[in-house]
Parts: structure tokens; sequence; C-alpha cells
């Protein structure tokens, strides 16, 4: 079976990435379309169709493939477009998935759809839709146009995939038929499940990481004022917070105003890896978010043996349960994160070591490879 991997970027995020990947070991072809941004070494079994980023080259590449087209297909895109320019940008987008052939075509992205309904009328019943965080739960809130058109072309879709139940219900609301959405929660490598917790012995410093882009929806703001919080309980700790990208000055200017500057620690532009294993060192995990489907990175976390606070946002609660496996919060509230964060850190090495446990052994049953790449097949079949 082909399926056609729409990313708008190659390499894609590490979690399509793994998919493409994996999907490609079960014996799938994978063709991955989209502008290359950095290098990339994929399994066999994967195809790359880059579409250039330059004008000229971008021309030559439309030529190359117009003759994978019929001419029935190039006087429909034409008869769509509203200029020659958007002829030329959507002969672009169209080309690559007629000369990959595919039985399925996989968006990864909803907002990609945006202005594309000839593309169902181009690939009946093969178009298939992920529903992952930004895309669904806010920008057709931003953007009240995009959720209107959401609501013209999800009736269309074939299938969905969506990373929560949580995230599929508000799909719902822009006409995705319940019946055709499929929750498929992702996957932690085995490697990382295997991981043995570090043991930190007596610390005297609480050592706190997040991860996550510099974005109104990441709520640092929130975690900022909740350890001011903590700091005036004199509880010494040292927060990290791993982000791509320059740090905001509001960022910088809170820190210095709540007096945080010596216990914030911010870093920039680190590898997958990299990042795993500082997390691992760490005695907890922070999610302050405002918006997500359900964090990987938190995931990774209790994986790797590393307790986790998250505000009650996106799918966080159907991975989560509070005091059991983590901790949860109410979204926005410093006060109550801060309560959390030092209760966490009066609780006694055997609490600690339980809770650990269970948020291995959720992992473990909830997000395992091999479940991940069967729900997988399903889907594509």
């Amino acid at each position: 079976m082909r399926i056609a991997i729409m990313a708008g970027s190659i390499p894609t995020t590490t979690f399509i990435d793994a998919l493409i990947n994996g999907m490609a070991e079960q014996g799938y072809t994978m063709v991955v379309i989209g502008k290359r941004r950095s290098k990339y070494q994929y399994n066999p079994g994967v195809e790359c169709l880059e579409v250039p980023q330059q004008k000229t080259s971008q021309l030559f590449f439309v030529l190359r493939l117009l003759r994978y087209a019929r001419w029935a297909q190039l006087t429909s895109i034409y008869k769509t477009s509203n200029s020659f320019q958007q002829f030329f940008y959507d002969l672009l987008f169209y080309l690559p998935i007629f000369k990959s052939k595919p039985d399925k075509v996989h968006i990864q992205w909803a907002a990609t759809l945006y202005n594309r309904a000839l593309l169902f009328d181009l690939f009946p019943h093969k178009i298939l839709l992920s529903l992952r965080g930004a895309h669904i739960n806010y920008t057709p809130i931003i953007k009240p146009e995009i959720g209107e058109y959401y609501k013209l072309i999800f009736p269309k879709v074939y299938k969905f995939h969506a990373v929560s139940n949580a995230i599929a219900l508000e799909a719902v609301k822009y006409g995705a038929d319940i019946t055709k959405i499929q929750t498929i929660y992702s996957f932690v490598d085995e490697i990382v499940c295997d991981t043995k917790p570090l043991s930190r012995g007596n610390r005297q410093k609480l050592r706190i990481i997040s991860i996550g882009r510099f974005h109104w929806k990441k709520g640092y703001e929130f975690a900022l004022d909740a350890l001011c919080m903590v700091k005036k309980e004199n509880i010494d700790f040292e927060y990290t917070i791993v982000a791509q990208g320059d740090t905001p000055e509001s960022i910088l200017f809170q820190t210095h105003q709540l007096g945080l500057n010596e216990n914030i620690k911010i870093i920039n532009g680190l590898s997958h890896q990299e990042v795993l294993n500082l997390v691992s060192m760490q005695d907890l995990f922070l999610l302050p978010s405002i918006e997500e489907g359900i964090a990987n990175v938190v995931l990774e976390a209790m994986a790797l043996g590393v307790p986790v606070i998250s505000t009650n946002c996106g799918g966080m609660n159907e991975v989560i349960e509070d005091e059991i496996n983590g901790y949860l919060v109410d979204l926005r509230n410093p006060r109550q994160l801060a309560s959390k964060i030092m209760a966490f850190n009066s609780i006694s090495e055997d609490e600690k070591t339980s809770l650990i446990a269970k948020a291995k052994d959720t992992i473990k049953n909830h997000h395992s490879k091999a479940l991940f790449f069967n729900q997988y097949k399903h889907f594509y079949f």
C-alpha cells in the first residue's frame, strides 16, 4: 500500500517521522511530500518528494511533473484557482500527489486543507486527516474563516486520526463524523520505556523542567507565577525551560520582576536525544499549557520515570490520573500549581516510587510502539 504523507516539510516533526519510518518497516511505501528544511535519513521504503522553495526551481518542478496529471484534472485545478499565480501554487500542491500514485493521502495538519476542497474530488475516498493540537483546538477560533471551511470539508474526509478523545470531540463541532474518527495515542520508543529511573538521592535543590516552544499556549507565565510562590516558601529549586528560538521579552521581564533570575535556566536548540537525557536527570516535569492534544514530551517524561504535573488541558486527563500516576491542575491557576509542587516536594520516597511505577505502567500499556502500529495498520486498511 502506498501512503502519501502531506507533512509540509521534510523532515517533519519527531512523532510524524516515527510514524513514517515505522510504517515503512511494516511493509508500506510511504511517500513524504514537503519542502526540505534540513538533512534527513528515512528507512528503506520511504520515498521523498521535495517541493523546491526557489521560484525558478519550482517552475522546472511543475513542468517535470505535469505528465503525471490528466488534462481533465489540470482543467479542474485551473477552474478552481482565482488567478494564474494561484493556479501555479495549486499545481505545486497537487502534482506531487499525482506523481506518488497513492492508495491513501494522509494530511497531517488540518489547516493544510484550507481552500483545497478540490482535493476530495481528485482523490475520492482517499483523504485521511490527522487531528492534532493547535489546528483543531485554537486555529479555527483565532481564524474563524478556517473554522467555517472545516465545516465545509470535514464531512468529506474519508477517515480521521485523533491524537486524543478530547480533540476528536472538538472536530465534531466542525462537522466531523464521530464514527469516522479513530483515536490513536502517540507511542514512546521501547528504549525510553525500558530506561530505569535515575536515583536522585537526597537533593537539597528541586530540579524542575518544561519543554516546548515559546508560545502563549505553553503557559510559561503561569509557571513563573507559581514558582514565585514556591520560592516564598523557602523551597530551593532550579527551573529549566528548553525551547527553540529567542526568549520573549515578556518572559525575561517577568523572571526579573519576580526575583527568579537565579532559579531559571533557559536552553535553546537541543536535539531530541539531548532533551531526553536532560529530562531524565530532573525531579519533576511541568506542563503549564493552556492547550495541548496530548503532549508527547509528557509521555516520554513518564516513561523515563520523571513525575509530571500537568494542567488539565486537551487530552492530558486521558493519560494522567491525579495523584495516581502524576498530578493535574486547573488551567491558569498558579496558586494550585504551586500547591502541587510543594505537595510533591514533601511526599516520601516510597510515594514517589509508586507514582513513577504507575506512570511507567500507563505508558507501557497504552502508548507502546506495537499497539500504535497495529492501530495504524487498521486505520490505513
